[in-house]
């Protein structure tokens, strides 16, 4: 499987953004951020993957172990998540529209909005998940038969993601990420403590 990482073309932008739909709706509205905020509600399971410290900032969050770098995390993810999908080959990467980096592509495509942010809509293979558009990584990334929904927020140092529960055990079993269940109202904000309650 390719993990290399790469760069998305313009041409990979969708120009139908409708695919987003079922996220937006899946999500749920709190006036606290919540994984159900983040991932949308209707997975059987979720998890919590603590990525390490980018570009020379160490990850503020507690780490229960040592962790491998980023790129070997995502290709080990990836693999558990393109074996947990009838659509490996067909997966939609969103990325947040709101950094300047991506300025050259605004007349290119449209934005779709979920839960209140605006986000280019790109189309591809799982293994695609490691690409960036202008040098930066999908924030919001699923397969087209919804079976599970990896949610990189800006705004933190982690994915969280639901699906199965036959797929969440396989993330949490993998030894080279530092991973945790989370429950869909588990509050995520930074200065949370992130353990289960």
């Amino acid at each position: 499987m390719n993990t290399g990482r790469t760069e998305w073309s313009n041409t990979d932008l969708q120009q139908d953004i409708s695919a987003t739909g079922w996220v937006n709706d899946g999500l749920k509205v709190v006036s606290e951020t919540t994984v159900g905020s983040l991932v949308p509600t209707v997975f059987d399971a979720y998890a919590r993957i603590l990525y390490p410290g980018r570009n020379g900032t160490p990850n503020p969050l507690p780490r229960a172990k040592p962790i491998a770098a980023r790129h070997v995390q995502l290709a080990s993810i990836i693999e558990v998540l393109a074996g947990s999908t009838n659509t490996p080959d067909d997966c939609f990467f969103a990325i947040w529209e709101g950094n300047t980096a991506l300025d050259y592509i605004r007349d290119s495509a449209p934005t779709t909005n979920i839960a209140g942010y605006d986000y280019f809509l790109l189309r591809g293979p799982v293994s695609r998940a490691t690409d960036t558009l202008g040098g930066l990584s999908p924030n919001l990334w699923w397969p087209n038969d919804h079976a599970w929904c990896v949610a990189q927020h800006f705004d933190f140092p982690c994915a969280y993601i639901g699906g199965s529960r036959d797929a969440v055990a396989d993330l949490l079993a993998l030894t080279e990420i530092d991973s945790s269940p989370v429950r869909v109202d588990q509050i995520i904000t930074v200065n949370y403590d992130q353990h289960i309650d």
